[in-house]
């Protein structure tokens, strides 16, 4: 897989395949192109979007958020905290490894950064992500309410 950070999308095939990664309907993907446009409006100063590719198609995407994460300094603070977001993998491609390559790329990234610690959120019923996510070292710090009232979000932070 190669990885390349997505600083101005082009065109608008380039938010097409980003957002293709999620594999989603059409009116969800609308939604995800007004938020991705907004996102990526944040790109190069606050926001660093990454997309891994293989063979020219976009099969996974993560993000870093170095400041005002949810305005909440402890997700990110400007300075040694960074917050990992928004990690997806195409469905047609998971369990391949490719979701710990690109949390390879972004942790060493925010080292490269200088971050000391890389947080993120992920919904209590994504027991596979919460299991890779410990796998790799992260831990929870606090639970917030989820999308609904059934789920909570774990947040887990790692020390870099």
């Amino acid at each position: 897989m190669i990885i390349r950070e997505v600083t101005q999308p082009s065109t608008v095939e380039d938010l097409i395949s980003i957002a293709a990664t999620y594999q989603r309907s059409a009116d969800q993907l609308a939604t995800l192109r007004r938020q991705l446009t907004k996102e990526l409006s944040e790109a190069g100063y606050n926001r660093f979007l990454y997309v891994g590719y293989e063979d020219d198609r976009a099969v996974g995407m993560i993000q870093i958020i170095v400041r005002n994460a949810d305005n909440d300094p402890e997700l990110a603070d400007g300075d040694a905290i960074a917050h990992l977001h928004n990690m997806q993998v195409r469905k047609d491609c998971q369990k391949r490894g490719l979701g710990t390559q690109l949390m390879d790329f972004v942790e060493d990234t925010a080292r490269k950064m200088g971050k000391q610690v890389l947080t993120l959120g992920v919904d209590d019923i994504n027991e596979r992500a919460v299991k890779l996510y410990q796998n790799r070292g992260y831990t929870i710090f606090k639970t917030e309410p989820g999308r609904v009232p059934e789920e909570k979000c774990f947040c887990m932070r790692l020390v870099l």
